[in-house]
């Protein structure tokens, strides 16, 4: 067939045609494009590990992290300030924003937690090495220990004991309910202050020996103790001269002392404990020198002793006593 002018016209009428119906559709069933608005991204503090309840909050369990913020809830915290040193009501898991929902309020915190007839009682430890490095947490039960030394127990004790240390084990088998006020583990950058779990009587020791002398923990694994004092025998006590080997002194037994009165006179005389004279009056000095001294009716002697010696001591100090008076 052969194309004529007319066939091209009415052909490029039909494209043309065509063409504005697809336009016109296009336009009818067309939306307007509206820019997707992405969400405003803000740094915010979240714990850098979880966390559980009852911890004290520091710096070191916090950390800066992104999150969108058409997911935050009214009370997140956006600032780390408002965080550090509150108490966990709750565990949080890490890398989620805070809220103040899951925290105790500021200055507020878990009620103590003691058994019956029980009372809790904060010392303070000195060093991270006193508590076991740190390792120790609330809810474990440690051994209680006591170091004096002749700086800060007197020179008396010294005196009576012969030694310049000691250390003895106070309790045994003693939960640890706090350390530095926190109820699980906690740092001990912070101080060295442990809340123990201690009867009323532990109590009152305790208080005495963290005045006197130096407090360390060691971890008993074996769980609560019997109560009460431990220190009842030299096992529960060591001190430096055993720790060097050096023997301790016999105490001196004080000898048996008598006194004698004639015609308003007086005069004592010492024996030691095999009944031999040892001195006389103004040798020894004693409470017993400032007796009044005594009187028979018919001007006779009598004779007086301050102490009492065992049946043998007595028999040699009365005959000499007898002897003395003739």
């Amino acid at each position: 067939m052969k194309l004529t002018p007319w066939m091209l016209t009415v052909a490029a009428f039909m494209i043309v045609a065509l063409l504005a119906v697809g336009f016109i559709f296009k336009k009818l069933t067309a939306r307007e494009v509206v820019a997707e608005v992405k969400p405003e991204v803000r740094t915010l503090p979240m714990a850098s590990s979880d966390i559980e309840p009852g911890t004290l909050i520091t710096r070191a369990h916090l950390a800066n992290a992104p999150w969108q913020d058409r997911d935050l809830e009214p009370d997140t915290f956006l600032n780390a300030d408002a965080i550090v040193g509150r108490i966990a009501r709750e565990k949080i898991t890490r890398a989620t924003p805070l809220r103040g929902s899951q925290f105790y309020g500021p200055g507020d915190r878990p009620d103590l937690e003691v058994g019956p007839g029980m009372r809790a009682i904060t010392v303070n430890v000195g060093d991270d090495t006193a508590m076991v490095n740190g390792l120790i947490k609330p809810g474990q039960y440690v051994d209680v220990h006591m170091t004096v030394d002749q700086t800060n127990s007197g020179a008396q004790r010294n005196r009576r004991f012969g030694q310049d240390a000691m250390t003895l084990t106070l309790f045994e088998g003693v939960k640890v309910v706090a350390l530095n006020r926190s109820y699980t583990q906690s740092s001990v950058d912070r101080g060295h202050n442990v809340t123990l779990e201690l009867d009323k009587k532990q109590a009152q020791i305790m208080i005495l020996a963290s005045q006197k002398g130096d407090i360390a923990l060691t971890f008993n694994p074996a769980g609560p103790g019997r109560g009460g004092v431990s220190v009842q025998s030299d096992e529960d006590r060591v001190t430096l001269q055993q720790l060097l080997g050096i023997p301790d002194e016999q105490e001196k037994k004080r000898p048996f002392m008598t006194e004698h009165y004639r015609n308003g006179g007086r005069g004592a005389y010492f024996f030691d404990e095999d009944g031999n004279r040892v001195g006389q009056f103004g040798d020894v000095q004693d409470d017993a020198a400032d007796t009044t001294p005594l009187h028979s009716g018919n001007g006779g002697d009598w004779t007086t002793s301050t102490d009492k010696p065992d049946g043998k001591n007595m028999s040699a100090v009365t005959n000499s006593s007898r002897a003395a008076a003739l």
